[in-house]
């Protein structure tokens, strides 16, 4: 920190002797300029307080207008920012102690000091002066974070806390110091593995990222962006761990949902034409690597559904393609994946099951289908289904094989007259 070459000092002293003394010490200063103005009392400090601005204050506790600690109060009071240094005529550890806590920046003897050891006190009070206002800036910004922010100690205990972080988890901030945040917000979604890796890397004095499931104090889980940094010492040595906090639930509900839209679709519920064909991909490299069990796979087709669209509206045949989906989904196994593939066209893949189980399923469906009628404000609507069934074979190279013949045998169906099942037949 470098100081002014000139230094406006406010001497508060009633004694005309020892104002001379101070004023001639500070005279024969060679590193600094002090320009010293000198008043009696309390009264007249303020009058010069404000009018100007002073760097430093010399203070007598012992004034016609005040005495004690309550002169230093006061004049705390007038110029809160204002180091105050404090003159007394007797050496009194306990009272200088009392001076000190109530805001005094440094405690001097009168007619025990030297011009140099004058000179350096108001120095040094300039510099503490200086290094307090911008920790109280930088305590500001750290107030002011959206992110919730911690300091703690080496064993992770809590030593302050922001704002954001009691508002993020709920709790006071006596509630947290000298705590460790697991106390607080383990979800016990982490295992132990997950920390002791986290530990691993912060004690070797290395910056730690990550995501981490939480638990406010009501008990609500939430989604946290983590950053711990170790703070060291002048040897080196870590001694201190800043945690930074952000929350991110909307931003995980956010790609929670945008997922689900990737992979679904929208009107039914059902997996998507997307997914249904990885998964079937996997289902056939899975095939070819070890012909254990079989595969098979159903194409589904509703019947006259352009006849429901014109007649009823497109209203109407939404509803149908959701009351389908509802349907199917209540039929199959927990196992078998349900897409739809685009329009009034579903597929059903169905891991494990052999011809005659992929049949029976099949039938199963197309029986609930058209004894299952959608509810309407007039009549039941009744609707139909045909399907194809095919098994996926070990050597299909990919699965448009597959597909096709799934697809021929739907076409039979259809061509026979629909509303039934049909196995493909080469």
């Amino acid at each position: 920190m470098s100081l002014p070459n000139k230094i406006l000092v406010l001497l508060i002293e009633d004694d005309l002797g020892d104002a001379q003394l101070v004023q001639i010490a500070l005279r024969q200063s060679s590193q600094v300029q002090f320009v010293v103005t000198w008043v009696d009392s309390i009264a007249k400090a303020q009058a010069q307080l404000s009018e100007m601005v002073f760097d430093v204050a010399l203070l007598d506790l012992s004034l016609p207008d005040s005495a004690g600690l309550a002169t230093l109060l006061k004049l705390k009071q007038l110029s809160p920012r204002l180091p105050i240094i404090t003159l007394t005529g007797h050496s009194d550890i306990e009272f200088a102690l009392a001076a000190l806590e109530n805001g005094s920046a440094d405690y001097l003897v009168k007619g025990d000091f030297s011009p140099d050891s004058l000179s350096r006190t108001i120095r040094y009070a300039l510099q503490r002066n200086e290094l307090d206002a911008r920790n109280r800036l930088m305590v500001a910004a750290l107030e002011a974070a959206a992110n919730g922010i911690i300091i703690t100690d080496y064993n992770g205990k809590i030593e302050w806390a922001n704002s954001s972080f009691c508002h993020l988890t709920g709790y006071e901030t006596a509630e947290i110091l000298g705590k460790r945040p697991g106390d607080l917000v383990n979800s016990g979604k982490q295992n132990a593995d997950f920390y002791k890796q986290m530990w691993e890397v912060i004690l070797k004095g290395e910056t730690w990222r990550g995501e981490i499931i939480n638990k406010r104090k009501s008990g609500d889980l939430y989604h946290e962006e983590l950053s711990i940094a170790p703070v060291r010492d002048e040897y080196g040595k870590v001694t201190h761990f800043i945690g930074i906090k952000e929350d991110i639930s909307e931003r995980k509900q956010l790609e929670s949902v945008l997922q689900q839209l990737a992979h679904t679709d929208s009107l039914t519920g059902l997996y998507n034409r997307r997914v249904f064909v990885e998964r079937l991909e996997q289902e056939t490299a899975r095939l070819a690597r070890s012909d254990t069990s079989p595969i098979s796979l159903l194409m589904l087709d509703l019947d006259h559904f352009k006849r429901i669209n014109d007649n009823f509206g497109h209203a109407m045949g939404d509803s149908v393609l959701r009351h389908f989906a509802k349907l199917m989904k209540e039929t199959i196994r927990s196992i078998d994946l349900a897409a739809r593939l685009g329009g009034e066209e579903f597929a059903i893949l169905l891991p494990g099951a052999d011809k005659n189980e992929a049949i029976g399923i099949a039938e199963r469906i197309c029986r609930q289908t058209a004894s299952s009628a959608l509810p309407c404000r007039t009549d039941p609507l009744h609707y139909t289904v045909s399907i194809g069934v095919a098994q996926v074979l070990v050597h299909d190279r990919n699965t448009e094989a597959a597909l096709h013949r799934a697809d021929s045998a739907l076409y039979s169906a259809k061509a026979n007259g629909r509303n039934q099942v049909c196995w493909f037949e080469p």
